[in-house]
């Protein structure tokens, strides 16, 4: 007789229950890396787990963070899940169970009215027929000397914090808050990969930068460098970049509605395909101004351009121009649509350095 397949949600607490799962699956983790996940990330979060009978054979998180998005002059503040932890034990693979999760979270997340979601791939092929894309490319920073970490004083956590919101407000239009918690955990994690914080103070003994490091099987890694211009240190970039971050767009009407122009009235009626989500497929018109957007669906009429989801975030985020992602059914107006979507104002540049 044939084992029942069906996949179950957990929620908090729960989630710690798939750490087996975890084990098995990413067998490279050290210990204390685990350790700190189980103890510091999973509670948090928002679990899937595909069940054959009474065995936990594919899992999926949904890790909540708060990304700040500028908006025409301000930053806001939304709720966007990190898409990690996808594993499905060895001897159940290629059977389509992970198809079948992560086709469940997309549909959970859309209900939940988040504009889109992000994760790290271990591969991005296994992605791409999600209509995930390449959003983030991660700056490859190196050393002029060792460099030694420790654990941060008690009134540094907060000072890091406040420097480094300033500085990204200032440089970026999408990263991770940063308050005192989230660098708390950080250190958390760094540790549990044998690194830590390095910072950089200036004459007045004010913060200027910092190194969040790691270092396993002897190899330094740099996950992360925040550094004021000009400011003399033991770090350099090395010119290279990797690709290091993909989204998913999971609702069209939210995404489009956070766009911004630079000057004036931006309207704009736009195709959007979506081969997973198919509530996203449709014509789009957008009035999108420096301080608001509108958008509403309609299910046929004329447009301008057209689209497909990934290729959508591609655009919006700056990683790709709008001639490489949108497709013309008028080629004669092709320039001037291309004027119009270039008086859209991005979000980029993206700064997302998450690993889990």
């Amino acid at each position: 007789m044939q084992e029942m397949i069906r996949i179950q949600e957990l929620e908090g607490k729960e989630c710690l229950r798939l750490r087996p799962l975890w084990e098995d699956v990413f067998r490279e983790d050290s210990r204390e890396f685990t350790d700190y996940y189980f103890e510091e990330k999973a509670e948090g979060n928002h679990g899937f787990v595909l069940k054959i009978g009474e065995e936990d054979a594919s899992m999926l998180y949904l890790s909540p963070y708060t990304m700040m998005l500028r908006e025409g002059d301000v930053f806001v503040g939304r709720e966007i899940n990190y898409i990690v932890g996808v594993a499905t034990k060895e001897r159940y693979r290629h059977r389509g169970y992970m198809d079948r999760i992560l086709r469940e979270s997309l549909m959970f997340l859309r209900g939940k009215g988040q504009p889109f979601t992000f994760l790290m791939p271990a591969s991005a092929e296994i992605y791409r027929p999600y209509q995930f894309a390449y959003i983030y490319d991660k700056e490859i920073f190196s050393t002029k000397k060792a460099i030694k970490v420790r654990p941060l004083e008690e009134d540094e956590f907060a000072r890091l914090a406040e420097f480094a919101s300033s500085l990204l407000e200032k440089e970026y239009r999408v990263f991770i808050k940063r308050d005192t918690a989230y660098y708390r955990k950080m250190e958390k994690e760094l540790q549990a990969q044998n690194g830590g914080f390095y910072l950089f103070y200036g004459k007045n003994a004010e913060i200027k930068g910092y190194l969040a490091y790691t270092e396993e099987n002897g190899i330094g890694d740099i996950q992360e460098a925040v550094i004021e211009n000009g400011v003399d240190c033991p770090v350099y970039a090395t010119g290279k970049k990797q690709p290091a971050i993909m989204a998913r767009i999971v609702d069209v009407k939210a995404m489009l509605s956070m766009l911004r122009s630079s000057f004036g009235d931006v309207c704009c009626a736009i195709k959007v395909e979506d081969p997973v989500l198919a509530e996203n497929g449709g014509i789009w018109e957008c009035r999108i101004t420096p301080r608001t957007a509108v958008v509403c669906k309609k299910e046929r009429g004329p447009f301008e351009c057209e689209i497909q989801i990934g290729q959508l975030a591609s655009w919006i985020f700056g990683y790709k121009m709008a001639k490489d992602c949108f497709r013309f059914p008028d080629r004669e107006k092709e320039t001037d649509v291309l004027c119009k979507l270039k008086e859209i104002k991005k979000h980029y540049p993206v700064f997302i350095n998450e690993i889990v």
